[in-house]
């Protein structure tokens, strides 16, 4: 079973991946958390030392269509690693982001917005699709951290992570209408979506194992009626 946790830039999917450590002896079959290769990228770095984020974000129409590519590649291939063990294991897995955030939202933005071409755009869209059939990424459900694009840009200040500084709040705003129409268009595709709002501070102890509660009950359904 395969059930990606999404949401927008700063909305806390690390934390949250974080905190759920805590909670995974109390599912039913413990999943395996596999949390966005943010790491890797800012290892990712050019001749100058600048890593591929700080690229990105410095200049968007020249690094959109290499950010957007390196990024959903790393992703299939962190969740490959995980599912080649002896025996084709398969386990319960629960994603920090998908190759369809990247799909849906990042790529749709940037071409969009003309930071990426239509040629960029038609190449990335077929490597998008071909991985997500060959390594069999498509979703079993998925759960929204839905957060208000003002807490977003509060929360990307405080982390300071290299390249994120002077994120602009119009373009934190526009990924956030692009998540909001993605999650609309896989539930009237019947796909499970869990959407829990997080504009409020959700690291208290009372407040994760609400959290908690939802997340198993829905993982339990979800897992029930495939």
């Amino acid at each position: 079973m395969l059930i990606y946790i999404e949401g927008n830039i700063g909305s806390g999917k690390s934390t949250f991946v974080r905190l759920l450590q805590n909670y995974l002896a109390k599912f039913a079959t413990k999943p395996v958390l596999v949390q966005e290769p943010v790491d890797e990228w800012m290892e990712t770095r050019d001749s100058d030392g600048s890593n591929i984020l700080e690229k990105f974000y410095s200049d968007l129409p020249r690094w959109s269509f290499t950010f957007q590519m390196n990024s959903f590649i790393s992703r299939a291939h962190k969740i490959q690693k995980e599912r080649t063990p002896d025996n084709n294991w398969d386990p319960f897995m629960l994603v920090e982001r998908s190759i369809y955030t990247d799909r849906h939202c990042f790529a749709v933005n940037c071409f969009n917005s003309g930071q990426m071409t239509k040629m960029e755009y038609d190449i990335y869209c077929k490597w998008n699709d071909w991985l997500s059939r060959e390594f069999k990424l498509r979703p079993d459900g998925y759960i929204y951290l839905r957060c208000d694009p003002s807490v977003n840009t509060n929360r990307i200040s405080k982390r300071s992570r290299d390249g994120e500084a002077g994120i602009p709040q119009k373009y934190l705003e526009s990924l956030h209408q692009c998540h909001e129409d993605w999650m609309d268009k896989e539930t009237n595709n019947g796909v499970p979506v869990l959407t829990i709002d997080v504009s409020e501070d959700f690291t208290s102890n009372e407040r994760m194992n609400s959290l908690f509660t939802q997340v198993k009950e829905f993982c339990e359904s979800v897992e029930l009626n495939n």
